[in-house]
């Protein structure tokens, strides 16, 4: 496959960790993109404080931007004739700084996808890119860092309050449910902005961990800002949720003043 594709399927997959809409519309080809059905879970932790920003459409809390991870594993489900179960990709990058030039963005794909889920996953994501332009991806993704096919262990507790993903000596990521004194039930956010849904749980981030030597991007977030959301996704279900609704528009190129939650420490009330 070209770079140019790979490309796609970066940034595409970027914008939908961040929280914009993927939906079925036209393909880069012009060819009507295949229905969908896609159901599963998905983990972000970044280096924001709680709760996340771009959920909520503000700007990170660091004026270089957004440190992050996104885990994203399908169960079960389909694109067109093509079943998508067991497929589990992790984008890690910088995202929605100040200054564009520090954003990047990294793929790593399950080693275990075949080649017909991932040019599925491709066909898909890329058929949103052209729409958002290369302005707007530059604000969201950046540089992009090429996609690497990796072992990913991707591991949901029987009681579906610990979320981890794994990828051997680059990334160790895992969550759990943040459960509020006197309280049974994790504390939940809805109406959010989401690639995924619009809906999630608030989590405890037990490790978060990064360190890609070829790259040369590593970092301890441990502690910082996590959620994880299970998901169901189909044309219908992302057209009457408003899925991803609007996109990250917290940017001052998109008449968005406001300023970085670090600008404002140190101020008085």
């Amino acid at each position: 496959m070209s770079r140019r594709y790979f490309l796609g399927l970066a940034l595409t997959t970027a914008l939908a960790a961040t929280g914009c809409k993927t939906t079925q519309g036209t393909g880069a080809s012009g060819d009507k993109a295949a229905a969908f059905r896609l159901e599963g879970s998905r983990i972000i932790g970044c280096c924001c404080a709680a709760p996340c920003p771009c959920r909520l459409n503000k700007k990170p809390m660091q004026c270089h931007g957004c440190d992050h991870t996104d885990a994203v594993h399908v169960e079960r489900g389909s694109i067109g004739p093509t079943r998508m179960d067991g497929l589990t990709w992790v984008t890690v990058g910088r995202g929605f700084g100040e200054n564009p030039e520090g954003n990047w963005l990294v793929v790593y794909l399950d080693e275990k996808a075949t080649p017909e889920q991932e040019k599925a996953l491709g066909d898909m994501l890329s058929s949103d890119l052209k729409t958002w332009g290369a302005r707007k991806s530059q604000h969201l993704a950046g540089s992009f860092k090429g996609i690497k096919r990796v072992p990913i262990s991707y591991v949901v507790s029987s009681d579906r309050r610990e979320y981890a993903a794994t990828i051997p000596d680059i990334l160790e990521l895992k969550t759990r449910a943040h459960v509020n004194p006197g309280h049974k039930n994790p504390v939940a956010s809805t109406g959010i902005m989401d690639a995924f849904g619009d809906r999630f749980i608030h989590a405890d981030c037990l490790a978060h961990r990064y360190k890609d030597a070829q790259l040369k991007y590593e970092w301890d977030l441990t502690g910082r800002q996590a959620n994880f959301a299970d998901f169901v996704l189909d044309p219908e279900r992302v057209a009457q949720s408003a899925v991803g609704w609007g996109c990250w528009s917290a940017h001052s190129e998109y008449k968005d003043n406001e300023p970085y939650q670090e600008q404002l420490i140190g101020k008085e009330h």
